[in-house]
C-alpha cells in the first residue's frame, strides 16, 4: 500500500501531524509512506521515521505566475501544475490523508484521482466535501471554540483509527546537533549547571505577538530569581524583535536570529529549562524535545486548540468572556498588552515546579491574577491531552458545557470503543474548582436538558420529513411531493439554525449537522435522501448523548461536593 499524507501549512502544523503519521505507520507497517510539505516543513518530516518519502509543495511560484497577468507566466503555471500532477501520478498513491483542509489541496487530490481519501477533498461534482467524521468534528470546533476541548494533535491522529494512539510528538536528533550546542553554549559561557530560558518573540501574526516591552520585564524577572541564560530565538527576519527587546533590557539576552537551523535549535531546546513563547512552531518543537513550555496565548490563537502538546506545559490566557470564531480576534492588538510579566513568571514557576507524576499544585485567585487563566497540561484517563485550570475558582456555565461536549465526542467519535477513564476524567477536571453550589449545578442541567430536548425534537422532525421523502420517490414516484418535502427540510435547517442562537450550547451539533449536509456527494436524489436521514439520525443521536453527558457531570459533581 502507498499512502500519502498532505500537510502543506506551516512547520508547527507539520509538527503536529507527526502523531498521526506515526500512527498510520503502526497501522499500515508495511505501506510506503509519503508526505508532502512546504520547504519549511522538509526537516521536520526528513527527522521522522515513519516516513519513506517527502514531495516539496511550491504553490507560491504557481500563484505568483497567476496573479502576474502574464500569458507565458499563466503558461508556466499550468505547466508546472501539469508536471506536479503528472509526477504524483506515477506514484499510484492508494490512500491519503489530507490534513492541509483548504480547497486548493481538495483540488489537488481531485485531479490526482486517488481513489480513497480521508479529509478535504471535492466531490465527483466538484463540491467541496470533508470525508471522516474526525473531519468534520475539526471544522465545526474552530467554529464553537467556547465548547471545544480537544487538542489538534488529538483531533488530527484520530483520523487513523484503530491504531495505537501515539501521544507525543516526534522529532529525532543527530549527534551533530548536540555537538553545535556544546560549542555554541561553550561560547557564550553557559555552564551545565545554568538555567537557560529561551525567548521566542516572533509569530504568523503580529496579533499573535505578546510585546517586546512585556518579554524584556520579564526576562529581568528570570534573570534575577534564576540567574538565567537566555537566548532569543528565531528566524533572521525576527531581529528586528530582538532589536526592540534590547532597548528595554539591554545586555540581558543573547539574540540568535537566525544562527540556527531547525535541528540544532531543536538541540538548544533539549539543552533549555523553559520556552517562553507566542503560539509558533517553535513551540512545537519543544514539545517534541520535551523542553517545558510557557504558552502566552494572545490574539486569535487558542491554547486548548493548538498549545503545546505533551505533559508538563503551562498556558496562559487574558480572561476572556468568549472566544469566537478561530479568525476572531476579541481584544485585537491591544490584548498583547493585557498579560502581565510578573503573570507569565507565575506561570513559569508552575511550569517548573509541577511534578508530572503528582496532582497539579492549584493556586487561590489572587487580585494579581484574576485577570488571567493559567492551565497545566497532563492527559487525561480518556487519553487526550487536557489543559487543567491552575488558579481555583468556581465553574461557569462554559466549563460545564465544555465537560460535557467532550465526554460525548470522544465517546460519539470513538464509534462504539469503551469509553475508557470517562468518569475518572471527568472527576479529575471538576475537582480542579471550587464552585458552585450544587443548586446552580442542578438549574444549569435542567436548562440545558430543555434545550437539547429540543434538538433532539427538530432532529426527530427532520427524520421523519426525510422518511416521507424517500417513499415519495421510492414507492410513489412522487415529484411534486418531493419537492414539497425538500422544501420543509430546508425550512426545517432555517429553524436549527435560528435554534442555534437561541440556545447555543447547542450549536455545535447544529453546525456540524450542517456541514455534513453540505458535504452530501453525488446526484442521485434517493442516496441523498438517505444519507439525509442518517444525518437527521445521527443529530438526534448527539443530542440525546448529550443531555446524557449532561446528567453525568451533574452527577459526579454532586457525588464530589456531598462527600467533600
Amino acid at each position: 500500500m502507498r499512502i500519502l499524507v498532505l500537510q502543506t501549512t506551516r512547520m508547527g502544523d507539520v509538527l503536529q501531524t507527526s502523531p498521526l503519521i506515526q500512527q498510520i505507520r503502526d497501522k499500515h507497517p508495511d505501506a510506503h509512506i509519503t508526505v508532502m510539505v512546504r520547504n519549511m516543513g522538509k526537516g521536520i518530516v526528513q527527522r521522522h521515521p515513519a516516513v519513506d518519502d517527502v514531495i516539496l509543495y511550491d504553490e507560491d511560484s504557481f500563484f505568483f505566475d497567476l496573479r502576474a497577468r502574464d500569458s507565458n507566466r499563466f503558461l508556466r503555471a499550468y505547466r508546472t501544475t501539469d508536471a506536479m500532477i503528472h509526477r504524483l501520478r506515477e506514484q499510484r498513491f492508494d490512500l491519503v490523508y489530507n490534513v492541509t483542509h483548504s480547497i486548493a489541496s481538495a483540488m489537488l487530490l481531485k485531479l490526482l484521482e486517488i481513489p480513497n481519501v480521508y479529509g478535504a477533498h471535492l466531490s465527483d461534482d466538484w463540491h467541496f466535501v470533508l470525508r471522516g467524521p474526525w473531519t468534520a468534528y475539526f471544522f465545526m470546533s474552530v467554529f464553537s471554540r467556547d465548547y471545544n476541548d480537544l487538542n489538534l494533535c488529538d483531533i488530527t491522529r484520530n483520523f487513523a483509527s484503530d491504531a495505537p494512539p501515539c501521544r507525543k510528538l516526534i522529532f529525532e536528533l543527530h549527534d551533530e546537533e548536540q555537538r553545535f550546542v556544546n560549542t555554541l553554549l561553550a561560547e557564550h559561557q553557559v555552564r551545565e549547571k545554568d538555567f537557560v530560558a529561551c525567548l521566542q518573540l516572533g509569530a504568523s501574526e503580529n496579533n499573535k505577538r505578546w510585546s517586546e516591552e512585556r518579554f524584556a520585564a520579564l526576562a529581568k524577572l528570570l534573570a534575577g530569581r534564576y540567574n538565567a541564560k537566555i537566548f532569543l530565538i528565531g528566524v533572521k527576519d525576527e531581529a528586528v524583535f530582538g532589536d526592540m527587546f534590547a532597548k528595554h533590557a539591554p545586555g540581558v539576552a543573547i539574540p540568535l536570529y537566525g544562527k540556527t537551523t531547525v535541528p540544532q535549535l531543536a538541540a538548544l531546546l533539549k539543552r533549555t529549562n523553559i520556552l517562553v513563547t507566542n503560539d509558533t512552531g517553535t513551540m512545537h518543537i519543544a514539545a517534541a524535545v520535551g523542553c517545558p513550555i510557557a504558552l502566552v496565548s494572545v490574539g486569535h490563537v487558542h491554547y486548548r486548540e493548538t498549545g503545546p502538546y505533551g505533559e508538563g506545559h503551562c498556558a496562559i490566557e487574558w480572561r476572556r468572556r468568549t472566544l469566537g470564531r478561530s479568525d476572531y480576534v476579541p481584544g485585537g492588538l491591544e490584548e498583547r498588552d493585557q498579560i502581565l510579566p510578573e503573570q507569565v513568571f507565575k506561570a513559569i514557576q508552575l511550569a517548573l515546579e509541577n511534578d508530572v507524576h503528582q496532582p497539579i499544585r492549584q493556586i487561590e485567585e489572587t487580585i494579581e491574577l484574576n485577570s488571567v487563566d493559567l492551565f497545566m497540561t497532563r492527559f487525561s484517563p480518556d487519553g487526550c491531552l487536557q489543559f487543567y485550570p491552575v488558579i481555583r475558582r468556581p465553574m461557569t456555565e462554559r466549563d460545564f458545557m465544555r465537560i460535557a461536549y467532550r465526554a460525548m465526542w470522544i465517546d460519539h467519535l470513538g464509534e462504539g470503543q469503551p469509553r475508557r477513564g470517562e468518569k475518572e476524567s471527568i472527576n479529575l477536571m471538576i475537582r480542579h474548582y471550587t464552585g458552585p453550589d450544587l443548586k446552580t449545578v442542578r438549574n444549569w442541567t435542567k436548562e440545558f436538558a430543555r434545550a437539547f430536548d429540543g434538538l433532539a425534537e427538530l432532529s426527530r422532525r427532520g427524520v421523519q420529513t426525510t422518511e416521507k421523502l424517500l417513499d415519495a420517490l421510492n414507492k410513489n414516484r412522487n415529484i411534486p411531493k418531493a419537492r414539497q418535502l425538500v422544501a420543509e427540510l430546508m425550512a426545517l435547517d432555517e429553524e436549527g439554525r435560528v435554534y442555534s442562537e437561541i440556545h447555543p450550547p447547542c450549536r455545535p451539533l447544529i453546525l456540524l449537522a450542517r456541514y455534513e449536509r453540505d458535504n452530501l456527494e453525488g446526484s442521485d436524489p434517493v442516496a441523498l435522501a438517505q444519507t439525509t436521514l442518517g444525518i437527521y439520525r445521527a443529530c438526534f443521536a448527539r443530542a440525546r448523548l448529550t443531555s446524557r453527558k449532561i446528567e453525568l457531570v451533574h452527577d459526579l459533581w454532586k457525588r464530589q461536593n456531598e462527600t467533600a
